[in-house]
């Protein structure tokens, strides 16, 4: 009987040690940014300071799929079953305008979510990708940020009569580029 014919092949190397999720910590040293691992699995938890919110994220590899996806977390939540569809409306609505990435929502939390993934064609990703990824994670969140807290702000008729359509369109709630928090 050789080695090939085992019926126990060896058990894959933890996710925490592979290619994929060094190259992921590398990305996030490379541009200074702290993060913290998540011991036994190849996860790493980051905040951001953007524009309108602190942008709770977490980044994990998928060293099998040779995959990373990206998630960040509204740090605002209601059980508000009113405020909770109206949030739902939110979420529906900015993704049909998305072309990477999703909202989703915890429905018992009423916690938005932003999610990004991507499937590299080796355990080697792009960096370039990766640090887009992370961006595009925070930059959504951040958008939608103030169309949540006024939801959150409402109740009864004044909830019920928000105009999610032109709230959605008001450029008023974006940092413009003359703007510090903006990066430029």
């Amino acid at each position: 009987m050789n080695a090939s014919d085992s019926p126990n092949p060896p058990p894959p190397p933890p996710p925490e040690t592979s290619v994929l999720f060094a190259a992921v910590k590398a990305v996030f040293s490379d541009e200074g940014w702290e993060f913290r691992e998540i011991p036994g699995r190849a996860v790493i938890q980051a905040s951001f300071e953007a524009h309108h919110t602190r942008v709770d994220l977490h980044v994990q590899a998928f060293p099998e799929l040779n995959a990373v996806s990206v998630v960040s977390e509204s740090p605002l939540t209601t059980t508000d079953a009113a405020q909770r569809e109206r949030l739902a409306e939110l979420v529906l609505r900015t993704n049909q305008g998305l072309t990477v990435g999703n909202f989703e929502m915890d429905w018992d939390t009423g916690r938005v979510m932003f999610r990004a993934a991507n499937l590299f064609s080796s355990e080697q990703p792009d960096p370039e990708i990766v640090r887009g990824l992370v961006h595009t994670t925070i930059l959504e969140m951040d958008r939608i940020s103030p169309l949540t807290v006024l939801i959150l702000q409402a109740s009864g008729p004044e909830l019920a009569g928000l105009d999610l359509p032109a709230l959605m369109n008001r450029l008023d709630l974006l940092p413009g580029p003359e703007d510090p928090a903006s990066g430029s």
